[in-house]
């Protein structure tokens, strides 16, 4: 497969280069037949990678939840995890587990009991997916310090990158020579032995004498380091991220990514509530044994720096080719991404993970009409083995489990966007996809064997919406589409029966915009959906100890909620920016639980940050800011399918300050967790816990007051 995989990669790098030598023949004998041509006038940029103002456009012609997150005010604070990136963007839902790059993200209910390794959302960097081909994704492959912003297509509005999962897309986009030519570093460092050291550099070269062709790149590395606020959560990632980009003219442009991660990570594990409620900061506990003793006497099981974690390295090269004719723009595309993973548990899992694919895709202005078509294809291998472990790091046996899954995916969809006046615009897409998925498993355990399989699941997915804009500021928007996600494969410490593919069908209606009314500046962004899903995959404790877990089918479940986000800016020193998301998720006349609330989010979850900003300007607004931050779930959630057990409510409190001395020099402090409450960032999830007791170790506690401080430097 190994093989294979390269030979297919090769293919797609030769297909992409091909077909962006046949888009530059288009583009001349098109040009004779007198179809209109588009003249730039705008200053140089990228052809291949958007600028936060085109991004910020298209979102414009989406009937649905979709928004862009700019990490510049992010960058106001501490931007270490996912949760400090998008954590006050509409929609998401995200927890950090321990303080680290690994959290708990969904969207729409995406995922909704997977505490970890994550599925449901198309998880891409400048396009280009990250996700394995089954669709799981880790967080340590993403750099957020290296992305200028954040594109984040809720639910079936991410069809444009072959996404019809519940979740969406989230797509990081990097800066390039043209959007940010220059130098920057930049240093982090506060509570729990945390620090983070960032550099990139960016240009434009002078076009060649000969050629005229224009290159720019970007590069950026990072390390991060952190003890964490509890015992055994260090943590240690290493990470570099380039794109190089070559315009051959101003209608043609390839660009070439590489991106290389290193992470380490210590694994501190769940906690029972009396621990979580009198010291939320130890690790868990597992049974103490006369070979591995605690360190602590009833406190926490003996561990060492072998034990209890996950290592990770990645890579991952791609090539992004943008050609332009006239009113037709060609975009052609391939990657490979490596994965490695060294992860000591309950058993020793390693895996190799190695995924290829890309796409083709056209779009052509006709008229009042915006047609796009594209093929997005995409396979990978993952081979890996189990095996029983000491607890210190060290194999006992030979393999339990010795598996390769294979995915293969292929999507097509046609999208048209019709103008049917200078306010009203219709949008009409149809998806086909076809997944396979194959389990070959030759260990020793009758377990491992019984998982082989050999699945294809398929479906067309049609959608209709429409946006309408009430002024040139502001639009209204509604939308109808079909759901389709194909199975995972079981994962470390879980296994799945869930054999058949999650669909559904999703509505939903919105606002957007923003509005100017003497001092004041308002910006909103306001979405209700409404899904019904079959088949949704939901995953619980498979034993007392929930050291492993199942993946299942549920027949029926309804999603439906509100994704809120509002900013307000009075005078230009008052900056208001608040997020709301309000989630009812339900089974749906199950045979075992009724209509019961599902499981893993709380129902509403509020987060915002009141600034005032003050002081001589400094890149367009006040130079210095001041002021509080918070965190509100006001309602338990519920833990387990059978509704008995309840993770509580709480309330947090922080501040951010900080200060653009000049163009060149800033500096922040970000306070958080000021009360030092104790509480769950996020739980397990079980189907019954009282009936199922177990040893109560269900709790992931929230970092305690903690205190961060960070400078950067642009240099010309």
């Amino acid at each position: 497969m190994q093989k294979n995989s390269y030979m297919y990669c090769g293919q797609m790098l030769a297909i992409s280069s091909a077909l962006a030598l046949t888009g530059a023949a288009l583009a001349q004998s098109e040009d004779s037949k007198g179809f209109d041509t588009v003249v730039i006038t705008a200053p140089p940029n990228s052809l291949t990678q958007n600028s936060i103002d085109s991004a910020k456009e298209n979102v414009k012609t989406i009937p649905g939840g979709a928004s862009i997150v700019d990490l510049n005010h992010v960058r106001e604070g501490r931007q270490s995890t996912w949760s400090d990136s998008l954590g006050l963007a509409p929609g998401v839902f995200i927890q950090d587990r321990f303080g680290s790059e690994e959290a708990r993200i969904s969207i729409r209910g995406s995922a909704l009991s997977r505490t970890y390794h994550s599925f449901g959302i198309k998880v891409m960097q400048d396009g280009v997916p990250i996700n394995y081909a089954d669709g799981f994704f880790d967080m340590q492959t993403v750099d957020p310090n290296a992305s200028r912003y954040v594109e984040v297509l809720r639910g079936p509005n991410a069809t444009t990158y072959g996404a019809t999962t519940l979740g969406g897309a989230i797509n990081f986009f990097a800066p390039t020579g043209y959007s940010n030519p220059g130098n920057v570093a930049r240093a982090e460092m506060g509570s729990f032995g945390y620090n983070k050291v960032f550099g990139s550099t960016a240009g434009i070269g002078k076009p060649d004498a000969t050629s005229g062709n224009v290159w720019d790149y970007y590069v950026a590395g990072s390390q991060t380091k952190q003890d964490g606020f509890r015992d055994h959560a260090e943590m240690e990632n290493q990470k570099i991220l380039g794109n190089f980009g070559v315009k051959v003219s101003k209608d043609m442009e390839s660009r070439f990514y590489v991106a290389a991660v290193r992470s380490r990570s210590q694994l501190p594990g769940y906690l029972t509530k009396a621990e979580l409620e009198s010291n939320p900061s130890m690790a868990a506990s597992n049974v103490s044994t006369a070979t591995a003793p605690s360190t602590v006497a009833g406190v926490y099981s003996y561990r060492v720096d072998a034990n209890r974690r996950r290592d990770v390295d990645t890579q991952r090269v791609a090539n992004k080719t943008t050609v332009r004719d006239g009113n037709t723009i060609y975009e052609f595309a391939a990657y490979a991404m490596n994965y490695s993973l060294w992860h000591p548990i309950d058993s020793i899992v390693e895996q190799n993970a190695k995924s290829i694919g890309g796409h083709l895709k056209a779009t052509r202005f006709l008229d009042q009409h915006q047609i796009s078509v594209a093929y997005l294809p995409s396979a990978g291998s993952t081979k890996g083995t189990a095996k029983n472990t000491n607890n210190q790091g060290v194999a006992t046996s030979g393999p339990t489990s010795d598996y390769n899954q294979q995915s293969k995916n292929d999507s097509f969809f046609i999208e048209d966007k019709y103008k049917s006046s200078e306010r009203t615009t219709w949008v009409a897409a149809l998806q086909y996809d076809r997944a396979n998925r194959k389990v070959t498993d030759v260990g020793v355990s009758a377990s491992a064997i019984a998982n082989n399989y050999d699945y294809t699941f398929s479906q067309w997915s049609p959608r209709v919406g429409v946006t309408h804009d009430l002024t040139p500021s502001n639009q209204v928007f509604a939308s109808l589409s079909r759901n389709f996600e194909a199975p995972m494969f079981g994962t470390a410490g879980n296994s799945t029966t869930a054999f058949k593919p999650q669909n559904g069908t999703t509505f939903e209606v919105g606002t957007r915009g923003e509005e100017r009314y003497g001092e004041h500046q308002y910006g909103w962004d306001a979405t209700y959906y409404r899904a019904n899903l079959q088949n949704e995959f939901l995953t619980s404790c498979a034993n007392a100890a929930c050291t492993t877990s199942t993946t299942t089918n549920v027949p029926k479940t309804l999603h439906q909620g509100v994704e809120w986000g509002l900013s307000h800016l009075y005078d230009k020193t008052w900056d208001t920016r608040i997020a709301l998301l309000y989630s009812d998720f339900k089974f749906v006349d199950n045979a075992a639980v009724g209509n019961n609330a599902l499981p893993g989010l709380p129902p509403v979850i509020v987060r915002g940050e009141v600034l005032y900003r003050f002081g001589a300007h400094v890149g367009g607004k006040p130079s210095t800011y001041v002021g509080p931050k918070f965190e509100w779930v006001p309602t338990r959630a519920p833990m387990d399918y059978a509704n008995t057990v309840y993770n509580d409510s709480y309330a947090l409190l922080g501040f951010k300050a900080g200060q653009a001395i000049d163009k060149k020099w800033s500096w922040f402090l970000d306070a958080r967790n000021l009360t030092d409450k104790k509480y769950a960032a996020t739980t397990n999830i079980s189907a019954n816990y009282t009936a199922v007791p177990g040893d109560g170790r269900r709790y992931y506690p929230g970092d305690g007051r903690s205190v961060y401080f960070g400078i950067e430097a642009k240099l010309d």
